[in-house]
């Protein structure tokens, strides 16, 4: 790189970006490539461009930005995505850029094109090419591969695509009278989305250019159909208009023939209506349910589909009238017969009373009595007249385990239950039981400790 170019290299990384002293990290070198390693003059060319290491791996985090320029051909065509001869990879890129048809040299010979590192200019690639001096052809074959011709379609734009000449320039004639520019890729293949197309028949022709700007072929013409139109409505009837609550009626309409799909709404229903004969379309529905006291008035919508995709939809296209079943006189209410309240009453004697003694409780249990409501537990002290302590509603009682001594007392349950008529009845107390009230766990723990000793002296003695 001569020191002038070196010089314009450096003003371009001044002026547009600022001068930085962080490289790209991790890169090494770029990988250039060009399509084809020899070409006519002004033939488009795809350009490619990897950011790699030492390893020739592909940076994929690289983001920095570039400089492309061509040192044997200045007037040489770049990629139109460039601003200033530079390019600023994005994530997106994943360190790898390709412009496709978007070089072209204008001088024959070996040509270059050089992609620099606007941070280090010691980070470069290059890429050559043997151009040979243009030929300019006088003739060039190209046919339209889409669309079909005497195709007809529902919309108003469509995809034209075909093959010519590669890297030539492509004009699609719409309607003899528009003209759609194009280029053909490196394979001959061109395409365009065309758009605006009339109502009715449309042609298409293509036609390929030499450098000159002169057409050297073109295709023959191809004609398609558009149908845009919707589908139209001629007349629906209502058979009956008024009809009862959930009720049929026949709904039948006149639109155009070989409709894909014809559908109505009603309070939110959808029914499918079937062709019957040329373009009538009928179906049977039911009418919504209203209130015993009102009439109601339902819209009928309406959703059309041609074949082509069209639609049509028409909000209350017509109308059924409901009409609410008369209510019923009420009848008499048949006598209530009061069922004869039968005072049985059950068995209360309490059975299987146990208890478990637990480290910090003592559980008092019994066998539950169907029908019962509740159990009274009581308590006696030595010497004393029983207490009544609590009711519960469970077959079963806990008493906590408390005080600085060993204890005991005695404790009895009795059942309660009421009959039909609510009267409340109780059974037989059961016999006292003698429960653990009192800390157990600590006399153990002493007579442990005890033994503990004894062992350890006696042990202490035979040493």
């Amino acid at each position: 790189m001569t020191l002038a170019k070196k010089l314009i290299f450096w003003f371009f990384a001044f002026v547009l970006f600022g001068y930085t002293s962080v490289f790209a990290a991790g890169i090494h070198q770029f990988n250039v490539t060009l399509s084809s390693e020899a070409v006519q003059a002004g033939e488009s060319l795809d350009l490619i461009i990897q950011a790699v290491d030492k390893n020739n791996e592909v940076v994929s985090d690289y983001n920095g930005t570039i400089l492309i320029f061509s040192e044997s051909d200045p007037e040489a065509e770049l990629p139109s995505a460039l601003e200033e001869n530079t390019y600023t990879f994005s994530a997106a890129d994943q360190g790898m850029v390709k412009f496709e048809n978007a070089v072209s040299f204008k001088k024959s010979g070996k040509q270059d094109l050089y992609v620099y590192d606007l941070d280090d200019e010691t980070v470069m690639g290059v890429a050559e090419t043997d151009v040979a001096k243009e030929v300019t052809p006088t003739t060039a074959e190209i046919e339209l591969i889409s669309p079909e011709a005497g195709l007809t379609i529902g919309q108003d734009k469509i995809s034209v695509s075909g093959q010519t000449s590669k890297n030539h320039q492509v004009k699609i004639i719409l309607n003899a009278e528009t003209e759609i520019e194009t280029t053909s890729n490196s394979e001959g293949i061109f395409e365009k989305e065309v758009e605006s197309l009339k109502q009715g028949e449309n042609t298409f022709q293509a036609k390929v250019l030499n450098a000159d700007n002169e057409v050297i072929g073109s295709s023959e013409i191809v004609k398609i159909k558009v149908e845009a139109k919707a589908p139209e409505l001629k007349g629906m009837t209502v058979t009956p208009k008024e009809v009862k609550s959930e009720e049929e009626y026949t709904v039948e309409l006149v639109a155009d023939k070989g409709l894909v799909e014809v559908k109505v709404i009603v309070n939110d229903v959808i029914t499918s209506l079937e062709e019957t004969k040329e373009g009538v379309y009928t179906a049977t529905l039911v009418a919504p349910k209203v209130e015993e006291t009102e009439s109601e008035t339902f819209k009928i919508d309406l959703i059309m589909k041609s074949e082509l995709g069209n639609e049509q939809k028409e909000i209350g296209a017509e109308s059924i009238l409901v009409k609410a079943i008369p209510k019923e006189a009420p009848k008499d209410p048949e006598p209530k017969v009061e069922p004869k309240v039968v005072d049985e009453k059950i068995d209360l004697t309490i059975k299987n009373l146990k208890v478990t003694t637990l480290k910090t409780k003592s559980v008092l249990t019994w066998d539950e009595i169907t029908g019962a409501e509740s159990y009274t537990i009581y308590k006696q002290i030595e010497g004393t007249e029983p207490e009544l302590i609590e009711t519960v509603s469970e077959p079963k009682y806990e008493i906590d385990i408390i005080g600085e001594e060993m204890k005991y007392d005695f404790f009895a349950v009795k059942a309660s239950a009421k009959t039909a008529s609510g009267e409340v009845y109780t059974g037989v107390q059961s016999d006292f039981t003698k429960v653990q009230t009192g800390p157990e766990m600590i006399i153990l723990l002493l007579i442990s400790l005890l033994a503990g000793g004894f062992f350890f002296a006696s042990r202490q003695k035979q040493a």
